[in-house]
């Protein structure tokens, strides 16, 4: 990490608070959840007592034991939000190393799909590029760059992570030493530029919008999913033609909103011809 450094400007900090606060919100929605499953895990035994439940000795002392490893695991989830607290630092930083790409695959469950996220490090710092910048960085993995960030100090409060030590789930998995926003790199990210000409917040609009195609799209299917109509119709398919239809319907979302993110500026230029319809990897830049 290089000491040159400078002040964030407004614009960089608004950027990099964005951030800083998803990463706060996520520490606190961990809390929250390890606080209701222990509550949960606490209303079982209450539950008995109350409505004097009778049963079997085995078959309570395993609700018991099945309740103690639920309660056992929220606690977990609570030192892990409360283990850990994020700093933003009011001055940029220079990372120079090998640019490394991270997968984490996952599955969403009850026979569904695997999904793959994507993180990017330099050494132990993860990356937090602007959004839609995927162009950009992706062919940059294993070369050797240099980037200004704004970097969030991720440390670990002492108290509470020793009990996750003691445990050994803390080494279950390496976690980053902080995470570094970037703010410009090269002449190709300039995120105080392109804030400056297209206002504060054009990169939360920019996620957004895609984020409001998603969840028009989510629920429409479950509109037609779930109207009696639909579901008489589709009861009547085999379970192959309705696989079809199902596989049809995402597809054809797909394609629908790729086609509109792509004609859309088009479509803007033509209505209004003073509409700037500069594509998105061109305005990071800033100019």
């Amino acid at each position: 990490m290089s000491n040159t450094s400078r002040q964030l400007t407004y614009l960089e900090k608004a950027h990099a608070h964005m951030v800083y606060l998803r990463v706060v919100f996520f520490k606190w929605l961990i809390v929250v959840l390890g606080t209701i499953i222990i509550l949960l895990s606490i209303a079982l035994p209450v539950a008995f007592i109350y409505d004097n439940i009778r049963a079997p000795l085995l078959l309570t002392g395993f609700l018991m034991l099945m309740n103690l490893v639920i309660m056992v695991l929220g606690v977990l989830f609570v030192a892990h939000g409360l283990g850990r607290a994020a700093t933003l630092r009011s001055t940029t930083d220079k990372l120079h190393g090998r640019l490394i790409e991270k997968r984490n695959t996952g599955s969403s469950g009850n026979g569904g799909g695997r999904f793959t996220t994507y993180t990017y490090f330099i050494d132990k710092t993860q990356l937090y590029w602007p959004p839609g910048a995927e162009s950009i960085y992706k062919p940059l993995v294993d070369q050797q760059i240099t980037v200004t960030v704004a970097m969030i100090d991720i440390r670990n409060r002492a108290k509470l992570s020793s009990l996750l030590n003691i445990i050994g789930i803390d080494k279950l998995k390496e976690k980053p030493l902080g995470m570094g926003v970037v703010l410009e790199f090269r002449k190709v990210i300039d995120i105080h530029g392109v804030l400056e000409k297209y206002g504060r917040y054009y990169l939360l609009r920019y996620q957004l919008q895609w984020a409001a195609g998603f969840g028009f799209f989510s629920a429409l299917a479950f509109f037609l999913l779930t109207h009696s109509a639909t579901g008489d119709w589709m009861s009547q398919k085999s379970h192959f033609t309705q696989a079809m239809i199902i596989f049809g319907y995402i597809f054809g979302s797909i394609l629908t909103a790729a086609f509109v993110a792509n004609k859309y500026p088009a479509v803007r230029k033509l209505l209004n011809p003073e509409y700037d319809s500069t594509p998105h990897k061109e305005r990071l830049k800033g100019n």
